[in-house]
């Protein structure tokens, strides 16, 4: 899968999906959330939406909610209507100190990882 990694986020977002939304014995959520990752770090909304919920729930990778909430927060910030919805829900969930530190990532994560593909 090498050259996945060479394709566009979207190729690498439905990598994602394929891994997520395969048949019951062959899911692989850490692999499905690989490829996720790599798709976000492209910029791509759909991918950071998706990484920030398998971060939320622990799929595929630790439950992270200060992770969960920046990668959502950039989603957010690119018109993630559901993104926005799901925020909304993990704020809840959430501590102060959390939430202050999900903010610095968030802020790191958009200057990495849309800044940097918008010009």
């Amino acid at each position: 899968m090498i050259f996945a990694e060479e394709r566009s986020c979207t190729t690498q977002f439905e990598l994602g999906q394929m891994f997520r939304k395969a048949e019951p014995r062959s899911k692989d959520f850490s692999k499905a959330a690989e490829w996720f990752t790599h798709s976000a770090e492209h910029g791509y909304r759909k991918a950071q939406f998706k990484i920030g919920v398998m971060y939320a729930r622990g799929l595929g990778v630790r439950c992270d909610y200060v992770r969960a909430y920046a990668w959502l927060k950039i989603a957010a910030a690119q018109g993630s209507h559901r993104a926005i919805v799901y925020l909304k829900k993990l704020a809840r969930k959430m501590r102060i100190d959390q939430l202050s530190r999900a903010h610095v990532l968030a802020r790191f994560y958009y200057q990495s990882y849309v800044a940097a593909f918008a010009t």
